[in-house]
Formats: C-alpha cells, sequence, structure tokens
C-alpha cells in the first residue's frame, strides 16, 4: 500500500469523516488517493484558505469530540495552516495536520518552497514543534504506520492537543505495506483517561466536608467530549451553584435552575461579586484559568479554598501556585465524589445567586437617534436561536455582548477561539461544526465586520456544501473592541481601527445564488426580526445577515466597566425584547 493510500485507510479506520484543506502540488496525492478510496465515507473539504481549513479541523473537534483533520501543501499553504493549528495548541483541541514537502531529491538544493531549515529556508520542523504537541518528518517510508500511531496518540491522549505530520512529496508514492495489527481500529483506543490522583481526591472531599458556600466553575476540558453527566449529578444531588467559563458556556443549561453565571472578562457582575466576596470554597474544573477568565475573579481565588481538578494541571498550578490541585479526568472524580456524598452527604447550605448583567449603555458622546443597537440584536437573536443550534462565536465586542446577553437556552453547543483569539475564526469554524451536525441541527455565527473582511469568503465554502449556516454579521466599520482600548486608554485617538464601511450584504451577494444563499441586511430591530423569520421561511440553506450599527454601546467586558456601572437582574424588562 503506498503512503497516501495508507493514510487514508488509516482515517476511514477511525472514522474520519472530513479532511479540511486546500490542495497544491505537495498535497495532491493525499487528495487523490481520497478520491480513489473514500467510497463517501471520508469527504475533502476545500476551503477558501488553508486558515480556514485548520479553523474548520478545529471546530469540528470540539464540537463533535472527533479527532478533526485538516492538509494544506508547503510554502504558504503550510504557513497559513499554523494560525489555526496555534489555536488548537493553545486551546488544547485534538487535530491531525498533513503538511506536505518539496521532494527529498531537492533538500538543501533549492526547491520551490523548500523548508527544511537548510541554509536560508525556513525550518518547518521546529515551526510545527513550537505549536503543536508532536511533530514530525516522515523520511523514511518504513516508519510511517509507528509514527502515524504516535501523531494520533499525542492529538487524542491525555490532555489533547494537535499534531503535525510532515510528508515529502515523494515519501506519498512509496510502499508502506498493509495496516498492522497493531494500528487502532478507533479513536477510543487512542484517548488516555488520567486516572484521579488518590491524594488530592482526599484533599478535596475533606475541604467539601468543611465548606459552607461552596461554588464549581466549570472549564472547557470537563466538557472537551460533551461528557459533565456526573459533574451535574453532583451539583444537582448537592445543590452547589455552577458557574461556566466563556469557552465553555454551553456545558453546563444556562436555564437550569444551579447555573450562577459566566466568569471571565465578558462574564456576569453578579457572578463575579459572589465568588470574589461569599465563596469559601471554589472548585475549579478543567479551566487553565488564564487571565481572560482569572481576571474578574482574581480576589476569589486568593480569599478562598481553591481546588483545580484537571486532566494536566501544569498550567493552572502556574497560574495559582501552591493551590489544592487534583490531577484526573473530571467525569471520574465527580463520579467518586457522588459515590462519596451518597456515604455521607456534604452538609453545606449553598446559595445561588441572583444573576445580573450590566445594563446596555451608549458609549459617551454617542447621539440617542434611532437605529439597531447591539443589544437589541442580541436580544433578538436569543429569542430567534432554534433548538439544537451550534453557536459560533468571533472575537470582538460583539462577541462579548453575546456571551453576556444571550440566555443560550436549548443550544447544542456555542464556541469561542480564546485560544490565539483571532478574528474571522467563527466563519470557518460553522462549517466544521455543521458537517457532523444532527439532521434538523443549524450553526449561528456571531461574527463582526472586521472578522467578516478576514474570512468571510468562507461563506462560499458553506454554500458549496449546502450547509445551513446563518452568519450574522455586525457591521460598525471598525475592529469595535480596539475603538473601545482606544477610546479608554489613549483619550480616543484611533488609529488603524476605522474604515469606510463595507456592504457586507452586496458583497455576500456574490457568493451564490438566491436560491442557494439568503441575504438581509437590518438596520432596525424590526428588520431584523422580520428578517430572520423570513430567512427560516426559505428552508434550510446558507444565509448571511447584516446588521448594520449607527451607534456604540459599551461592551460588557469586566475591564472596561466601572465599579459604578448598573447591573440588571436578568428577568429586568432592561434585557427584554423592546416593542418596535
Amino acid at each position: 500500500m503506498k503512503l497516501a493510500d495508507a493514510l487514508v485507510q488509516g482515517f476511514l479506520t477511525l472514522g474520519v469523516r472530513h479532511v479540511f484543506g486546500v490542495s497544491g502540488a505537495n498535497i495532491e496525492h493525499l487528495h487523490d488517493a481520497i478520491f480513489r478510496l473514500s467510497s463517501d465515507k471520508l469527504q475533502s473539504v476545500l476551503a477558501k484558505t488553508e486558515t480556514g481549513a485548520a479553523f474548520m479541523a478545529d471546530a469540528q473537534a470540539r464540537v463533535h469530540g472527533v479527532l478533526g483533520v485538516c492538509c494544506a501543501t508547503s510554502g504558504g499553504g503550510m504557513m497559513n495552516l499554523a494560525v489555526g493549528i496555534a489555536e488548537s495548541f493553545q486551546a488544547s483541541v485534538p487535530v491531525l495536520a498533513i503538511v506536505g514537502q518539496t521532494p527529498t531529491s531537492l533538500d538543501g538544493r533549492g526547491a520551490f518552497q523548500e523548508s527544511t531549515g537548510i541554509g536560508r529556508t525556513v525550518d518547518a520542523l521546529g515551526l510545527w514543534r513550537a505549536m503543536s504537541k508532536f511533530a514530525a518528518r516522515i523520511d523514511d517510508e518504513t516508519q510511517f504506520w509507528a509514527v502515524f500511531r504516535d501523531a494520533l496518540a499525542e492529538a487524542l491522549g491525555g490532555r489533547p492537543g494537535p499534531s503535525v505530520l510532515l510528508i515529502p512529496r515523494d515519501l506519498f508514492d512509496r510502499e508502506v505495506g498493509e495496516m498492522p495489527d497493531w494500528f487502532p481500529r478507533s479513536v477510543d483506543e487512542l484517548r488516555a483517561t488520567v486516572a484521579v490522583d488518590a491524594l488530592g481526591y482526599h484533599g478535596l472531599v475533606a475541604a467539601l466536608r468543611k465548606a459552607k458556600n461552596p461554588a464549581l466553575v466549570v472549564g472547557p476540558a470537563a466538557a472537551s467530549n460533551g461528557a459533565i453527566t456526573n459533574l451535574r449529578r453532583f451539583a444537582e444531588a448537592t445543590q452547589i451553584p455552577v458557574f461556566t467559563t466563556m469557552e465553555a458556556v454551553s456545558s453546563f443549561p444556562q436555564e437550569h435552575r444551579l447555573f450562577s453565571g459566566i466568569v471571565g472578562a465578558a462574564g456576569h457582575p453578579s457572578a463575579h461579586a459572589f465568588l470574589n466576596t461569599q465563596a469559601d470554597t471554589i472548585v475549579v474544573v478543567g479551566s487553565d484559568l488564564g487571565v481572560m477568565v482569572r481576571g474578574a475573579i482574581a480576589p476569589g481565588l486568593e480569599r478562598a479554598k481553591t481546588i483545580l481538578v484537571h486532566p494536566e494541571p501544569s498550567e493552572v498550578a502556574r497560574a495559582l501556585p501552591a493551590r489544592l490541585v487534583v490531577r484526573g479526568d473530571s467525569e471520574a472524580v465527580f463520579k467518586k465524589l457522588l459515590e462519596t456524598h451518597r456515604g455521607e452527604h456534604f452538609s453545606w447550605r449553598a446559595s445561588v445567586p441572583e444573576l445580573t448583567r450590566f445594563a446596555p449603555t451608549l458609549v459617551e458622546g454617542e447621539p440617542d437617534t434611532a437605529g439597531l443597537l447591539q443589544s437589541e440584536a442580541i436580544a433578538v437573536l436569543d429569542q430567534y436561536l432554534p433548538d439544537g443550534a451550534h453557536v459560533v462565536v468571533d472575537a470582538g465586542n460583539c462577541a462579548a455582548a453575546a456571551l453576556h446577553g444571550m440566555t443560550l437556552s436549548g443550544v447544542s453547543s456555542a464556541t469561542i477561539a480564546l485560544g490565539m483569539g483571532g478574528m474571522g475564526y467563527s466563519l470557518a469554524a460553522a462549517v466544521g461544526a455543521q458537517l457532523l451536525a444532527a439532521p434538523g441541527e443549524r450553526t449561528v455565527v456571531i461574527c463582526g465586520d472586521g472578522a467578516f473582511l478576514m474570512l468571510g469568503l468562507e461563506v462560499h465554502t458553506a454554500v458549496d456544501l449546502g450547509l445551513p449556516i446563518l452568519f450574522v454579521v455586525f457591521n460598525n466599520a471598525a475592529h469595535g473592541m480596539c475603538v473601545t482600548r482606544q477610546n479608554l486608554l489613549f483619550d480616543g485617538r484611533h488609529e488603524a481601527t476605522r474604515y469606510d464601511r463595507v456592504s457586507i450584504a452586496t458583497t455576500a451577494r456574490g457568493l451564490g445564488p438566491a436560491n442557494r444563499l439568503w441575504v438581509g441586511r437590518a438596520t432596525t430591530r424590526g428588520e431584523m426580526a422580520r428578517l430572520t423569520a423570513q430567512y427560516d421561511a426559505q428552508g434550510p440553506m446558507t444565509g448571511v445577515l447584516e446588521l448594520v450599527l449607527e451607534r456604540e454601546e459599551m461592551p460588557p467586558f469586566a475591564p472596561f466597566m466601572k465599579a459604578d456601572a448598573q447591573a440588571v437582574s436578568v428577568r429586568s424588562a432592561a434585557y427584554a425584547m423592546p416593542a418596535e
């Protein structure tokens, strides 16, 4: 069996459904093998850029708990792919990248797009080792199956992350033999559950026995495979309040009586107040506690007894040294806690705080005139979201407002990329999420015009595949978060953050015919409500809805909010859908 065919056979055996990429001279053997061998079980997805391809693989892995696979040719294709792989690395997402390289016969001899590190060439292996769990270049075909297995095991085992295989063009045609008996036959064989550290667990139980007002903070590693069943059962059995980080907003249903808010830069003031002043024991589950999460609750983490539950807690230990750490799979930890609770009930009387949000306020100097406001658009979207929707949120002001202001009731998943935090992630990621969605499920993207200008052509990928994704684009003719910082930190001096308004609707209209791509443009909340209903009436198809914002509101971003900023109850009329 040739190496290119062996890759495809491996993907088929492991149940991989999609390979995202852009073809080129040094990766075309892989695409040809998919064409010849896939039998419709494995599909090549042609992205518009390799960056988009990597984002698609990342989101498919995050949302559906699978191995994401992407590929690129050498040179610029490889460099574009690196953007998305870096995101997967920092966010611990299991992705395998196959990167074609120039033929070995030309190593060090001036090959076009060579990246051997010889002379004045990029060191591809060094580059990928800096942003992946595992990177290897295959120069010996006899080592292929072992290296392939190692790459898969590293991507999926322990704390997940991306693996990268560099394969020279001529190696794709080399004979590697049949699949060995020891090669894994399923992805589950490669997932290694981290055993619960007994000493740390006993410390956790002892701390919970003494707790009077405890809280759970749930991060993305607790829900990396969509499995938080034991955590939820424990919360319900003990009535402990549950908070989520921004990356894990859909891990615990927001309509649940124990849901107590989101923590982090776009979190809820009531959540921060409770953790900072009232909770005496904070159990942080599956979060690295990066500054985007930690900053808003730092006083509470220092004041209260803080316990970290994580399969790979080294990152968290650097953020909060000398805290109690429980190393282990979170589901296993909470299974043991349930058993302990049944034997001897934890005796606290935990309180669930009333959930509040920051009241929407116009930026100082903005006219109080008519026109669609960001908070109104978020309210319409919150009522519109279909049951079972996959929501993908981009960077910026609209992302902060969406996470802060939406209840996300009944959604299947909500995804935001906070690893490298790249603008445009959502537009490509939605494709990966929707491709494995259950029948009847749809995807909704919430992004800004800046993100659309970066990766908006991936809308065409969705059209090409006939995917029912609604891309909602907040258009304020600016990079809104940057403008906000310039207002607050640089006395309103705006540089490299504003531009002439682009018609998103007009641009999008050219990406597909009217019977396959719906396009709308709203300037008032009434228009937006009517257009979302119109989109639904068209039947499942790709859609782009441009929201024109003429006035700016302060984003509900904790570092920007004043100490006296008004907070209102989630049930307050301030967040109800306003009349037209």
